[in-house]
């Protein structure tokens, strides 16, 4: 058993034998070099970076944080007719009774 692992070793590194360094086709580095040096060009700024329109996209930031501060206190005055709207259609569907419910005990002993 150990003298197949070897075979198989010795066989796996033979197959390395006949096998030569790779060949690098003609200018080939010159092209490379001159393709990263395209890539360095200075990036164009974009419309977004530009402080103007950072501006106004805090400015409006701003506005829509405040309308939802003014509509949620508006909401809280609302909350009390609310709460008074649901009472009473509680009491009409008799939701709040609790004469009629039936209470079973969980916990009652066999």
């Amino acid at each position: 058993m150990n003298t197949d692992k070897n075979k198989k070793l010795e066989e796996i590194l033979s197959s390395l034998d006949g096998s030569r360094r790779a060949a690098v086709p003609g200018f080939f580095y010159t092209r490379l070099k001159a393709r990263m040096e395209k890539g360095l060009e200075p990036v164009k700024q974009s419309w977004v970076l530009r402080p103007a329109f950072a501006f106004s996209a805090l400015v409006v930031v701003l506005l829509v944080n405040a309308a939802v501060i003014l509509k949620g206190d508006a909401a809280k005055e609302n909350t009390v007719a609310d709460t008074e709207n649901f009472q009473s259609l509680a009491a009409e569907y008799r939701l709040n009774d609790n004469n009629n419910a039936i209470l079973f005990d969980i916990n009652q002993d066999k």
